[in-house]
């Protein structure tokens, strides 16, 4: 679990003009190192700020603030690729920015999740039907692993890995059918639905152990070859998420909300 309450990140800070902002919980976290990789800064912080609201440790309506943001990187960093980030953020609808106004987390659309579903079952059912041969041992023993450590996770209720073991398990299937660049596709769709599905694993809206169950049946199907079985195991996921997604955004704030 987050290691601490909202209660405790719903804190004041005054500026040096006088003004107040809002304290959220990312602003209360450990500090962020900029990894030694090929890979650019605004590309890092894009990443960092994105994961931070999946696991609503950025809740939508949270101020974002350049400076705020920059702050929280043990090496000095200018402004500048914090603002590319936010701006890829926007693009991607996780940010709103207006001229003149905080920037804030964006609310969460309704219907980029129902549609996210969709694609979704679209593009992994086709994937799981397109497998073949190309699922032997060796897949099936990574697949097995990968389950084994959701369990593992889910047992610990340690929310970030067990995210991270079912992104896993699903980029596994796609990208050993060949589908690389539907698995950016399902990147792209899925971010609305993860947003809500933390929030609800969170709050304990949705048992921990749903997905690793429903990763099994799956598995279960491949093991024996049965791929019309696995593809209607894997439909079944989905929609299941969609709908449980539906009951929770109906017990959360509707200001989080829009569509």
């Amino acid at each position: 679990m987050i290691s601490i309450t909202r209660q405790e990140a719903a804190l004041y800070a005054t500026c040096g003009n006088g003004a107040c902002f809002w304290m959220n919980e990312f602003y209360l976290s450990t500090e962020f190192a900029v990894e030694n990789t090929k890979e650019p800064i605004n590309q890092q912080i894009y990443r960092f700020l994105k994961k931070a609201i999946i696991e609503c440790r950025l809740l939508p309506g949270d101020p974002l603030s350049e400076n705020e943001v920059s702050s929280k990187f043990k090496t000095k960093i200018s402004r500048q690729p914090v603002r590319e980030a936010l701006i890829k953020l926007a693009e991607n609808d996780f940010v709103e920015i207006a001229p003149k106004k905080t920037t804030k987390v964006a609310r969460i659309s309704k219907q980029d999740i129902f549609q996210g579903a969709d694609i979704r079952m679209a593009l992994e059912g086709y994937a799981i039907r397109k497998l073949g041969n190309l699922i032997n041992d060796d897949v099936i023993k990574t697949l097995e692993q990968n389950v084994q450590r959701q369990c593992d996770a889910a047992e610990r209720y340690d929310l970030h890995e067990h995210f991270r073991l079912d992104d896993e398990f699903h980029k596994t299937l796609v990208c050993t059918a060949g589908l690389d660049r539907a698995w950016r596709i399902v990147e792209g769709v899925k971010g609305s639905m993860d947003r809500v599905r933390f929030l609800s694993l969170e709050y304990a809206l949705t048992p921990i152990t749903v997905t690793s169950e429903a990763h099994l049946q799956i598995l279960s199907c491949l093991k024996k070859k049965d791929l019309e079985g696995a593809h209607d195991a894997m439909y079944g996921h989905i929609r299941t998420t969609r709908d449980q997604l539906q009951k929770v955004m109906v017990k959360c704030k509707s200001e989080w909300f829009r569509d």
